[in-house]
């Protein structure tokens, strides 16, 4: 298969010969993608490879969107692809334990959430409370806080004042670094956030 140069990436906006490249490969179909859209200037190249219509979800199949992905792209050594999954579907299966140690083989990095995206957006607006178990819970939260929450229509706007502090509640839960995801409730979406800004302020 042919590989497309890296530039055709990146948007005329964006300076070519700096902008640093994160390609993000996600579980989900609508909201990784649209709070990570929000971080995209002429420094960062945010690319999304989120779960389209076929509903292909599992970790293997997010695994295999970004090995294609990086089959047809010539990357720069300072570009970094990461898969974003959540602990609550797939801990109790192989796909999640099976993939991970594949992904760090291949240089990908992870940022999985335990149970799911959701407690990485909580995060942004206080602690977690001893009630909060599951995706459920999350999402009820969310929509206590803002009003509303919508997986499909995420206001990003609400959340991009409060990232660092999302970063730091994330940092204070993440006890057992050699893990691949905390055993406990938590989120190593920070990790990915907080290279993403470090990319931003260069």
């Amino acid at each position: 298969m042919r590989k497309i140069n890296r530039t055709k990436l990146l948007d005329r906006k964006h300076d070519r010969r700096s902008a640093k490249l994160f390609v993000i490969a996600t579980e989900g179909k609508d909201t990784e993608k649209q709070y990570f859209e929000m971080f995209g200037n002429r420094k960062v190249k945010v690319e999304i490879l989120a779960t389209g219509d076929d509903d292909k979800s599992a970790p293997e199949y997010v695994l295999e969107r970004l090995d294609k992905f990086k089959d047809l792209y010539g990357f720069s050594e300072d570009d970094e692809l990461w898969l974003v999954l959540d602990v609550d579907r797939w801990v109790k299966k192989d796909q999640l334990i099976s993939v991970c140690p594949q992904a760090r083989q291949k240089g990908y990095q992870l940022a999985i959430s335990n149970p799911c995206f959701e407690i990485w957006l909580c995060l942004h607006f206080g602690d977690l409370f001893p009630e909060d178990r599951t995706c459920r819970h999350f999402e009820i939260r969310l929509r206590n806080i803002l009003g509303s929450y919508n997986k499909s229509n995420l206001d990003v706007f609400a959340y991009k004042p409060n990232v660092k502090d999302a970063i730091e509640r994330s940092r204070s839960l993440d006890l057992k670094l050699n893990e691949y995801w905390t055993s406990q409730l938590g989120t190593r979406v920070y990790k990915l956030v907080e290279s993403i800004l470090q990319s931003l302020n260069d």
